[in-house]
Parts: structure tokens; C-alpha cells; sequence
């Protein structure tokens, strides 16, 4: 039986989807990053291979029969990215045709079942991706931390390690953050704190991973946690606005889906989201992986190439 894969690569985790060529999910695997620019390419083509292994192996697939693996990969908006993936993909042996596409893309695509409106993704990083009725795409950050990442996970956490060493030397607000964080961390010291985020073995996810306490303590009142979640969806929605402004006509009301876990898993931030965004914007609740949007290119391009 012929068959394809839809994979969504993020900084944190990749999801792969095993599925018929008339669109029905077969099998699901769950593997490490797949952003290539932070995991490195041999750990990224260690991800892939794998998914495929495992989907070909828990569905009883063969990978002689696979066409397709479409792909939606955080990093992999340019041209030069997609010719890296592609030719260290192929180094894979498969027989099969790649089709490699932003995260945000097939986020877009599952989540509204169209490629048109926009997909606000915030989880490790950020990104809002539009697509207009004329099939223009206009998007606003996902530079990377140095530069973006506006309302992240990432960006989040380093906010709270910034203003809570800033509290602990009575330059900010009291707050609860740093004994939070060290407790979550397992940290007994500022040596301990000094050194987790000094050490390079400490990644963008960890300091993202953060975000959790953050959100805790500003549910249970804390003033700069709660300062820094709002400040994270003003962020957030400045992205949306700013896609809307620059690729949609005046006045249209466009659809907006949200991915990622900062978007989806607090609340606090959805709430944001929905007080600046009202008037302009329809969030619409987002059902599906982003892995599906994969699988939906997968098939166009199927059906387009007559198989």
C-alpha cells in the first residue's frame, strides 16, 4: 500500500503522522527537536530516520511504498534551508519525494483546514505566519532569541531570571520567582543558579521550560510574573497585528489559530490574546497537531502528481 508521512518539527519535540494516500492516519510518533538549526544536522536526520522507521515498523508499512514526506520544520523558511534539509534528508536512501515547509505553514493549514489566515505559533519560539486570499504570505518574527522570539517560552523564562535577580538585589518589585525557579530546577544556591544559566549545556527548551513557573506564580497573584505574562501576550498579539496590517486588506477580519504550548496551555496569555485582538482577529480553537496541515500538503501533492 501506498503511503505517505506528515512530520511538524519544533524546537522541543517532533510529531510524525503515518497515512493512506486518501488522507487517513495510520500511525503517530513522538521524537525530540526537530529544528535543525539548534539540534544539528546529524541529530536532526537521527529524528526523521527514526520516525520513519517507527511508522513503517507500528504500521506494518513498507518504506519501498512510501511517496512523500512532507514536512513542516521550525528554521526552514529559506530557500538555502531547504536545500540543506533536502540533501540531508537524502542521505536517508529513500526513494520517496520531500516537500519541506515552515512550522507555521502546516500549523496554518491544520488548523484552520485551509491555507489562508494566519498561525500564531508560540512555544520554544515564536512566529505569526499569514497567508492572504491572494496567496501572499507576510509574516512576523521567529528571528531566532537573539534577535525575536517575542512572547515565547524562551523569552518568558529569561524574562523572570532577569527581573527576579533583579528583585533579589532590590532592583525590581519583590516577587517569588527566583525561589520558584530554584526550587523547580533543584538549584540549593546562587553558585548553583549562577552556573545552570551560565552552562552551556543549558538550551533554549530549558530556559523556555521556565514559563510553567512563571505562569503558576502569577495565577497565585505574584506582580512581576503576572507583568511579564501580560507583557508576553501584548507581545504576541503585536505579531498577529503586525501580519494583518501588512498582508490583509483593511478591515477584514481574519482567522487566527494558535499552536505551541505557550499559546495553547496558559490561560492567562489566551485571555491576552483575546482583549487586544478583538475586533480584528477570530481565534479559532485549534483541534488538530500541526503534523495534520503536513499530511494535508502531503496529499495535494499527491493528487497533483497523479498517484
Amino acid at each position: 500500500m501506498h503511503w505517505l508521512i506528515g512530520i511538524d518539527g519544533g524546537g522541543t519535540k517532533t510529531v510524525g503522522y503515518a497515512a493512506d494516500l486518501t488522507g487517513k492516519i495510520l500511525g503517530r510518533v513522538e521524537k525530540g527537536p526537530g529544528n535543525y538549526h539548534t539540534a544539528g544536522l546529524v541529530n536532526f536526520k537521527a529524528v526523521i530516520g527514526c520516525i520513519v522507521d517507527e511508522l513503517a515498523v507500528n504500521c506494518s508499512l513498507s518504506k519501498h511504498d512510501l511517496k512523500v514526506i512532507s514536512l513542516g520544520l521550525a528554521g526552514a523558511d529559506g530557500i538555502r534551508d531547504k536545500d540543506i534539509i533536502a540533501n540531508t534528508l537524502a542521505e536517508l536512501g529513500l526513494s520517496c519525494y520531500y516537500l519541506v515547509n515552515g512550522d507555521a505553514k502546516v500549523a496554518l493549514v491544520a488548523g484552520l483546514g485551509k491555507a489562508e489566515g494566519i498561525a500564531l505559533i508560540a512555544g520554544t519560539g515564536s512566529v505569526a505566519y499569514g497567508i492572504n486570499k491572494q496567496g501572499h504570505v507576510t509574516r512576523a518574527g521567529g528571528w531566532g532569541h537573539l534577535a525575536s522570539d517575542e512572547g515565547s517560552g524562551y523569552w518568558i523564562g529569561r524574562q523572570a531570571l532577569v527581573r527576579g535577580i533583579k528583585a533579589a538585589e532590590q532592583r525590581e518589585k519583590d516577587t517569588v520567582l527566583v525561589p520558584m525557579i530554584m526550587e523547580y530546577l533543584g538549584l540549593q544556591n546562587w553558585d548553583e543558579m549562577n552556573g545552570y544559566i551560565n552552562n552551556r549545556a543549558t538550551s533554549k527548551a530549558d530556559i523556555a521550560s521556565l514559563a510553567i513557573v512563571v505562569a503558576t506564580a502569577a495565577k497565585d497573584g505574584d506582580m512581576v510574573a503576572a507583568e511579564i505574562i501580560s507583557q508576553a501576550g501584548d507581545e504576541l498579539a503585536g505579531l498577529v497585528k503586525s501580519v494583518i496590517a501588512r498582508g490583509f486588506s483593511p478591515g477584514e477580519r481574519v482567522s487566527v489559530c494558535m499552536y505551541g504550548s505557550i499559546a495553547q496551555n496558559i490561560p492567562l496569555i489566551r485571555q491576552r490574546l483575546d482583549v487586544v485582538l478583538a475586533g480584528s482577529a477570530e481565534i479559532v480553537p485549534a483541534v488538530k497537531e500541526p503534523a495534520a496541515g503536513a499530511v494535508y500538503i502531503g496529499l495535494e501533492w499527491v493528487r497533483d502528481n497523479n498517484f
